[in-house]
């Protein structure tokens, strides 16, 4: 592994600098923008932003059917289901200092209280 690194170390550092390079240019921010304090109209805006308008409003005028959860069809679905068991959860404060008591809890859902075992 050694050998090959001594063998092609002048591509290897060409390829850092690259890297190093793409990585400058991609978190540099040539024109910082100060868009909290400029304000725009709603005449102004971009048509990306017009067509989501146009759309939210359209979906607001939407009325949904019941008559399809009277249908046999609908009737016969089966829930196939399973019920989410409360897994056993860690300390408290998993970021506090280590004390003598390491044993990990459990959330009682009955009674919504901490269980320690």
């Amino acid at each position: 592994m050694l050998d090959l690194i001594k063998q092609n170390k002048i591509i290897i550092i060409v390829l850092i600098v690259i890297i190093g390079g793409f990585a400058w240019f991609g978190l540099s921010d040539p024109q910082p923008t100060n868009t909290l304090l400029s304000s725009q109209s709603r005449a102004n805006a971009p048509a990306a932003e017009q067509e989501i308008l146009r759309v939210l409003l359209d979906m607001r005028s939407i009325r949904l059917d019941s008559s399809i959860f009277e249908n046999p069809a609908f009737s016969s679905l089966r829930d196939y289901g399973r019920e989410i068991l409360p897994e056993p959860v860690g300390r408290t404060n998993p970021f506090a200092p280590a004390t003598g008591n390491t044993q990990p809890t459990s959330v009682d859902t009955t009674s919504d209280t901490i269980l320690t075992r």
